[in-house]
């Protein structure tokens, strides 16, 4: 059971976390996004902007905790008898599903960024 339920609750509080900065960001950005709404920006772009940052972002912590886990497996193997290794096929997974999950995560903020009206997103302070 925990085999299965730890991972999942790391992923879901993962997207969670990076849903509130893509939505920070997004809110931190309305003047900007109004700004390229106005000069021509369509919904499609300011949603594919917001999508490849969040899988940017996914990918990059995704990058991070594959390197941490290489090195707990060095220090594994160097300290005990248990052979440690990391199959080649588990780092483009992990990479694979940080992207997914990280597009997945910026679904929401990304539409939210992409209905923005850009005269009441100019108005914003």
């Amino acid at each position: 059971v925990f085999g299965t339920a730890l991972p999942a609750i790391g992923l879901i509080v993962g997207a969670l976390v990076i849903m509130n900065i893509m939505l920070v960001a997004v809110a931190e950005r309305t003047r900007e996004i109004g700004i390229r709404k106005a000069l021509g920006a369509t919904r499609g772009n300011i949603l594919s902007q917001f999508l490849i940052e969040a899988a940017t972002l996914s990918v990059i912590g995704a990058a991070i905790g594959i390197a941490g886990g290489i090195g707990l497996a060095k220090v594994v193997q160097a300290t005990t008898p248990l052979p440690a290794a990391v199959a080649l096929w588990s780092i483009f997974a992990a990479l694979a599903l940080g992207a997914g999950v990280g597009i997945v995560a910026g679904v929401y903020p990304a539409s939210r960024a992409a209905r923005l009206d850009p005269i009441a997103a100019l108005r914003q302070e």
